[in-house]
Order: structure tokens, then C-alpha cells, then sequence
């Protein structure tokens, strides 16, 4: 009875650690706009990310880590690494991180005008 029990918690303790997450953890509810090119992008589940390297007017270099939705759900709305080009242009907008230079992002233009929102059903500014 005892070698169940621990069997369970740990099975119990390992599905824990490999749960989702919220991301009200790590962003707050600011919301902020960030131009950049596409350096590097992480196309994978539970998380998708991009590396844009932004460049303001001086000339100082900043990289962002932009988190985004999964892999799978990029893919069901047509995101696709095609469309997520190292070296494009693009304007990223979403809740700004709580670490320097991170956010999870809302919406994003794409240097051809198209447009991605990370929940289509609502209006995002």
C-alpha cells in the first residue's frame, strides 16, 4: 500500500512540474511596441520565441525575447517559420516582461502589412 502511495505522488509530483504556466508571472499588463529584425526564432511547443535585434536612433543595439503561443497554434493560423524570416522586419507589440528587453506578444506586423493577433477574436490596438 505504502510502495502505491509514493509511486502516485511522484507520478503525481512529475505531471506538476511539466504543467503550463500563466504567464502573469513573468509579464505585466503593460503594453508596449518594439521594431526590430527577426535574429533568431524558437519555433516550438509549449512556446514559440523571437529574437529581434532593435537599433534606436543612436544606434544602440537592444535584443528583445518575444514569447509567443505555441508552435501548433502559430502553424493553425498560418505563422509558419517562412513567415517569421531571420532578417524581417517586423513591429511586435505585447505585455511587457517583467526581465529587461522581454514581452509576450499581442500582435505583430509583418514587414508585407499583414497582421497577427495572438487572439483574433478581440480588437488590438
Amino acid at each position: 500500500m505504502r510502495l502505491i502511495l509514493v509511486v502516485v505522488l511522484v507520478l503525481s509530483a512529475s505531471q506538476l512540474a511539466l504543467a503550463h504556466h500563466s504567464t502573469a508571472a513573468n509579464f505585466t499588463r503593460e503594453i508596449i511596441t518594439v521594431d526590430g529584425v527577426i535574429e533568431k526564432v524558437r519555433y516550438q511547443n509549449p512556446h514559440a520565441s523571437i529574437l529581434l535585434k532593435n537599433t534606436d536612433d543612436s544606434g544602440k543595439e537592444t535584443f528583445w525575447l518575444v514569447e509567443t503561443e505555441a508552435r501548433t497554434t502559430l502553424e493553425r493560423r498560418g505563422v509558419t517559420l517562412d513567415v517569421l524570416a531571420v532578417g524581417s522586419h517586423i513591429r511586435a507589440s505585447g505585455r511587457k516582461g517583467k526581465r529587461q528587453y522581454t514581452m509576450y506578444l499581442r500582435k505583430i506586423v509583418l514587414e508585407d502589412g499583414n497582421v497577427f493577433t495572438s487572439d483574433p477574436a478581440k480588437e488590438v490596438p
